[in-house]
């Protein structure tokens, strides 16, 4: 166990963000974290970073090194990229050649060399969460928090950072993030966690898609998946023209009836 929160409470004023929650990290796990703005994602990981403390209960930290990407920007702007990567390589504890020797492997790793004399306020904003994202990973972390990383970065880079993630798993680091790619976090996340009204709700997804969406013309159907060839020749036979029929994420339906129970349960 690398980090865990233990019967957490913890809030700003009157609203409460955590009540009593229980929360554990294993080594060499990627979790998913999924919650509606507010919910308490960024507060759990400034708890587990020593950043915030609880009001009630307890966090254990057994992590040697953390590595945190918040999800405001956090970086010196005036520096240039390979400079600072360096930098925060030191302060991660590196001397000698190993602070350039390790900013360059990430940054030939993330497509950042061409920038390494480039002052970080020039870049764009997908190649700035870029040069964040490394800076998490210099010094060998083995635990990661990663608040929304794929915020600005484009298709082929979301791939790439996807990519390193797997790999970072496979060194045994451990990595909590939150993200709103939720049909990704079914095919590459080892266990996932909804924040819903204080609490931490456990996800496995289904073998089989319990539900299914067919777009057309006219708009999108959600149906059972025992009903779906019914639903698309029902379609059909009215003249609709069927442009595709996706599965849709269990994730997702699971998240949205934990949000309707806690809505029906404050409406009484």
């Amino acid at each position: 166990m690398l980090a865990a929160l233990e019967k957490v409470s913890f809030g700003y004023g009157d609203h409460q963000v955590l009540d009593e929650a229980n929360l554990a990290l294993g080594r060499g796990q990627v979790v998913g974290l999924l919650g509606l703005n507010g919910s308490g994602k960024t507060t759990t990981m400034r708890l587990i970073a020593n950043i915030l403390q609880p009001v009630k209960g307890s966090v254990r930290r057994e992590f040697r090194k953390l590595g945190y990407l918040p999800e405001e920007r956090g970086l010196y702007r005036k520096m240039v990229v390979g400079r600072y990567l360096e930098f925060i390589a030191a302060l991660d504890g590196l001397r000698g050649r190993a602070p350039r020797l390790e900013a360059v492997e990430w940054m030939e790793r993330f497509g950042l060399q061409v920038y390494a004399k480039s002052r970080i306020d020039v870049l764009s904003k997908g190649n700035q969460q870029k040069v964040q994202l490394v800076s998490t990973l210099m010094g060998h972390p083995d635990l990661l928090l990663w608040d929304e990383p794929f915020s600005g970065l484009d298709a082929l880079n979301q791939e790439l950072l996807v990519e390193v993630l797997k790999d970072s798993r496979e060194r045994g680091v451990t990595i909590l993030l939150s993200t709103h790619r939720i049909e990704d976090l079914e095919s590459w996340a080892d266990s996932h966690y909804m924040l819903v009204d204080g609490h931490f709700y456990s996800y496995r997804p289904p073998e089989r898609p319990a539900h299914y969406s067919i777009d057309t013309a006219q708009g999108t159907t959600t149906v059972a998946a025992a009903d779906l060839s019914q639903a698309v020749a029902r379609l059909t036979a009215s003249g609709q023209v069927v442009r595709q029929v996706r599965a849709e994420s269990g994730l997702a339906q699971t998240f949205k009836t934990l949000l309707e129970e806690k809505t029906s349960h404050g409406a009484q």
